[in-house]
């Protein structure tokens, strides 16, 4: 059975990851004082050369960009637009370039409308405690391999109902049908 994904940092330690065609990366960040969540994934094409530092890793190449943001009813800063929250809870994004899902309980989940594109090169930062990164390897199953591992975390982690899901993930798909067409 071949592998449908791995640790980003744990999988270049070990020189497991090819980047000569399309891949993703999921990177997960928690909020330590809430339940907020900042779920970032990244497709790519074709890594011309990537740079480690202490902090993390520079991909050269255009990255696309797609957030899903869970923000608790509860969350103070709810009224700040994404691109002006701090640390953590920031995304390069205005409320007019979010879908906004309102569940019943009153939380959000903001999708990406359109990706979000990073010119030349992309930096994914190593996780701090509690936060993941993940490189999913390309294979006919990598859009059901990204699927179950985010609706994983949306609906057991989060406790987001199995209904919001297929809404949640349609937007996904949106955006990356956007990069599949960039070619």
């Amino acid at each position: 059975m071949s592998k449908k994904w791995i640790e980003l940092f744990k999988g270049l330690s070990e020189d497991v990851i090819s980047f000569d065609g399309t891949g993703y990366i999921v990177n997960a960040v928690f909020d330590t004082s809430s339940n907020y969540t900042r779920l970032e994934i990244i497709a790519f094409k074709n890594i011309k050369n990537f740079i480690g530092t202490d902090s993390g890793v520079t991909f050269h190449s255009d990255g696309f960009k797609a957030f899903i943001v869970y923000e608790p009813k509860s969350y103070q800063y709810k009224f700040q637009e994404p691109y002006l929250r701090d640390g953590k809870a920031q995304i390069p994004l205005r409320w007019n370039e979010l879908e906004i899902i309102t569940l019943q309980t009153k939380d959000r989940i903001f999708v990406t409308k359109e990706p979000y594109m990073s010119f030349g090169s992309f930096t994914v930062e190593k996780p701090s405690s509690g936060d993941f990164v993940y490189y999913f390897y390309e294979s006919p199953e990598v859009m059901n391999n990204l699927d179950n591992f985010i609706s994983t975390i949306l609906h057991k982690d989060l406790r987001i109902p199995k209904t919001a899901l297929p809404e949640i993930l349609g937007h996904l798909h949106r955006n990356l049908d956007a990069f599949k067409r960039s070619d």
